[in-house]
């Protein structure tokens, strides 16, 4: 269910910005998904099992900043550098998501 929230958060951030033009409600929409998956992740994985901080789920709110660098109003080069820099940090962090669950994935014999 957390990743077909997220999915859908990536969806709403891309649309608010690249089709209709709407910056802040990309933000805000965001924003309140990614909280809605960080309470999701919290409820199913426990503090001492990784779950205390996961960053690499706020994926879609640095999206939307991103995004809103890179078709604001007055975009310079220096946006557009830092914005690309950012897109990469999220790439990242989707590696490290999937390193962090594929242990979850796997069948391990205790």
């Amino acid at each position: 269910m957390m990743h077909l929230i997220m999915a859908f958060s990536y969806w709403i951030t891309l649309h608010n910005v690249c089709e209709l033009g709407m910056i802040w409600c990309s933000n805000l929409g965001a924003a309140g998904l990614t909280a809605g998956v960080w309470i999701m992740f919290r409820m199913d994985v426990l503090p001492e099992h990784g779950g205390a901080f996961p960053v690499e789920i706020s994926g879609p709110f640095i999206t939307s900043v991103t995004l809103g660098m890179m078709y604001g109003h007055t975009v310079t080069q220096t946006m557009t550098d830092v914005a690309r820099g950012i897109a990469a940090l999220i790439i990242l962090m989707h590696v490290t998501q999937r390193i962090k669950a594929q242990p979850v994935a796997l069948c391990f014999r205790l």
